[in-house]
């Protein structure tokens, strides 16, 4: 008789636990969180804004006088290398999901998270201007930690929503 009754009073906490947590927040995985964008608000978010200091850099990429360092994420900053001896970090070129480019005859090509885009920098950075997007070229990043599949990331999508970066717990 008391098999019968432990495994009863067992199923009904787990189920009764199960019921109480799902009322939270969902459980995660892993150091990081994904961070979203509605598409629209991303389109319209690629500006050219005041230098800014460099912290989680990746790729270096060098063109005619400048530098350009990607800052994963967030976009790009504009170092003037004219005197080698005193480069100057003179632009950040924000560019949200941004964590690769290349330029080709003052066509500056970079990812917008899942968008391939074209800027004109004819004038040496001083405005930008998108020229072309490819929309849903790419795939979305991974999380760093590799503790998010789609179908998680697909959960707790916004409508309209593009995931351009991960954010670390706090």
């Amino acid at each position: 008789m008391k098999k019968p009754l432990f495994s009863i009073v067992f199923t009904l906490i787990c189920i009764v636990t199960g019921i109480v947590l799902s009322g939270f927040e969902p459980v995660t995985y892993g150091d990081y969180l994904p961070v979203y964008m509605i598409r629209s608000e991303m389109e319209t978010a690629v500006k050219i804004e005041a230098a800014q200091p460099l912290r989680a850099t990746g790729k270096i990429y060098l063109y005619g006088q400048y530098i350009l360092v990607n800052e994963k994420y967030k976009g790009i900053h504009v170092i003037d290398n004219s005197n080698p001896a005193s480069p100057m970090n003179v632009a950040f070129l924000h560019i949200d999901g941004c964590i690769d480019m290349a330029m080709r005859n003052n066509v500056l090509y970079a990812d917008n998270a899942v968008d391939l885009i074209a800027i004109n920098t004819t004038n040496n950075f001083a405005t930008v201007q998108v020229t072309e997007r490819i929309k849903n070229i790419f795939p979305e990043t991974e999380s760093p930690d590799g503790y998010w599949p789609v179908y998680t990331v697909n959960q707790y999508r916004p409508k309209n929503g593009i995931l351009v970066a991960w954010r670390k717990k706090s």
